[in-house]
């Protein structure tokens, strides 16, 4: 419980954060921008690693909870009104991303009732989600490169 109270409460800064970062006009606004996103994906990195391990054999709730705190990024990132600069990139983030958290939100409800060893046999067999965790990453590097491009080198650790 904790935890999703972290998440929301990051959340709510990141979108406070962004609405006092202007309408996206000039490079206040992009920087802003800019600064909201990366910093909502590093906190979904950390509450995604808190819930879920580096090497643990994944359970049903902490898989979850991972996309919990994807479910909460997303959100956040698309409320955002990205600067003009930034639009096709935060498109076609937010659409691989929306894309990744529905599959892995449906994954959660199809397979939520299994047993934990049929639970992970199934998620190992996912190989649709791990194509949409490649297209999200894919969509993370072409936005963290137009950043650069624009002289704000950000990683989003996604």
């Amino acid at each position: 419980m904790r935890l999703v109270r972290s998440i929301a409460a990051v959340a709510a800064l990141a979108v406070l954060l962004a609405a006092c970062g202007g309408s996206g006009a000039g490079d206040d606004g992009v920087a802003g921008y800019i600064d909201t996103v990366a910093a909502t994906t590093e906190q979904m990195t950390r509450a995604a690693f808190a819930a879920l391990p580096p090497g643990a054999a994944p359970t049903q709730s902490q898989v979850a909870a991972v996309m919990t705190a994807r479910r909460t990024a997303l959100d956040t990132i698309s409320a955002l009104t990205p600067p003009s600069e930034m639009r096709p990139e935060h498109q076609a983030l937010v659409g691989a991303m929306e894309s990744f958290v529905v599959a892995g939100e449906a994954f959660i409800e199809a397979n939520g009732s299994l047993d934990p060893d049929a639970f992970l046999e199934a998620l190992e067999a996912s190989t649709d989600i791990d194509a949409l965790a490649d297209v999200v990453s894919l969509s993370c590097t072409a936005w963290e490169t137009r950043a650069a491009d624009l002289g704000h080198t950000v990683e989003l650790g996604c």
